[in-house]
């Protein structure tokens, strides 16, 4: 893999960003400057012509703080932060780079800063061949009146369970999203495949799709796939080291500062519109299933944890005694995390359950010197028989919780 140290001093100032906050921000102690990792072949982000989105921003940057950028050329992809951002250069002891462009916003191996873009996948088509596509569903429509489309896809795309679903799996055409050749780009599925006709309709990342499109010779139609939802907005940002804090809090100062500068850069690149995104809808998985009340394996097993062991503080019907508080009530709004954490951390502070004389003095007290002599209580952080079960628990308790399950022995259901 072909890596090459290049060093671009941005003397001159562009001629498209005002300049009345320039110079209000000083470099870190040392900093000389702006060292920015970014792939060589990667537009709309990046290029060595420095004609990508992330180009143009770092030179922003680099003018606020009054000092060049430097560019540290790696192909962005796997392994892209461990052999940039950081890696130590041996020759000089110093990181190769200090900053990372377009880096998915929120926590992950990047300290980052807030967003400067989001975006959404596409479904991109050349225009004016009779036909429109406005979802997905609207490609099966074509095949059933007889048009087939060919699409072109990389390989574990987003799109690739929905375009099944379709039952258009007869028209895909996969791509290798990361080839070994280092300038293959994935704006090529428009330039190239789409363009000349190998293809109909691609399904593209909605920067990529969006700037080839654009310019490509040939008229193509952008479509943001909004009807994905929600959870396919993706939010994009700068990225430091985890341990370069100030760095970080720098850079927020400078977006902030030069916001309208940014927004005017990233409209020049028409990203998609995402102001129509179908909401998303999280329906919560039961940790039991419940059918007339009967129950799956895993409540029922749960049901019998609860009344070979936790009935005795808890009292039968797991409303609670003087000893332990009403489980049903307690768990309407507990999470099964939450769960688990609280019965294997301090479940037994009353009694100590782990001292023999303890425990069985305080059986005898519950259900008699009798039953408390067969009674053996197990410490539930440290045997895995019961540890397995906490979950199993969770689920008898919890549908008991949410009213579904009355007191007494559930029947099972049949498997």
């Amino acid at each position: 893999m072909f890596v090459r140290f290049i060093s671009i001093f941005l003397l001159g100032l562009l001629t498209n960003i005002s300049l009345s906050h320039a110079g209000d921000f000083k470099p870190l102690k040392g900093q000389t400057a702006v060292r920015v990792c970014a792939d060589a072949y990667n537009l709309p982000y990046s290029n060595k012509k420095l004609e990508g989105f992330d180009n143009k921003i770092a030179a922003l940057i680099g003018e606020e703080l009054g000092i060049p950028v430097e560019y540290y050329w790696f192909p962005q992809r796997i392994g892209f932060g461990r052999n940039t951002i950081k890696k130590v250069d041996p020759k000089t002891g110093r990181f190769l780079c200090d900053l990372a462009m377009s880096i998915p916003a929120g926590p992950g191996r990047y300290l980052t800063t807030k967003p400067y873009f989001s975006s959404i996948d596409t479904m991109v088509y050349r225009s004016g061949e009779g036909y429109e596509l406005n979802k997905i569903s609207d490609i099966a429509k074509l095949k059933e009146q007889g048009k087939k489309l060919k699409i072109g896809l990389f390989d574990r795309a987003i799109e690739t369970e929905a375009l099944l679903a379709n039952g258009l799996a007869d028209q895909i055409e996969y791509y290798q999203f990361m080839p070994g050749d280092t300038k293959v780009y994935a704006g090529r599925l428009v330039e190239d495949e789409l363009a000349k006709g190998n293809v109909d309709v691609v399904f593209l990342w909605g920067p990529i799709a969006s700037y080839y499109a654009q310019h490509s010779d040939v008229p193509m139609t952008v479509v943001p796939l909004n009807e994905l939802g929600e959870d396919y907005v993706f939010s994009f940002a700068m990225g430091g080291r985890k341990q370069d804090k100030a760095w970080r809090d720098l850079l927020n100062d400078i977006m902030e500062a030069r916001k309208d500068d940014i927004t005017a850069i990233m409209s020049d690149y028409k990203l998609p519109s995402i102001a129509n995104v179908e909401k998303a809808e999280h329906k919560r998985k039961l940790a039991y299933t419940v059918v007339d009340g009967k129950v799956d394996h895993k409540t029922y097993v749960g049901w019998r944890l609860f009344n070979s062991t936790c009935f005795v503080c808890h009292g039968k019907n797991a409303t609670g005694t003087e000893r332990a508080p009403n489980l049903v009530e307690k768990l309407a709004k507990m999470s099964a995390y939450k769960f688990r954490k609280k019965v294997l951390g301090r479940y037994f502070g009353l009694v100590n359950f782990d001292d023999p004389e303890s425990r069985m003095a305080y059986l005898g007290e519950q259900v008699g010197d009798e039953q408390a002599a067969q009674f053996k209580m197990p410490t539930w952080d440290d045997d895995p028989n019961i540890r397995a079960h906490v979950d199993d628990l969770y689920a008898y308790l919890k549908a008991r919780a949410d009213g579904v399950l009355g007191e007494g022995r559930p029947e099972k259901l049949e498997e």
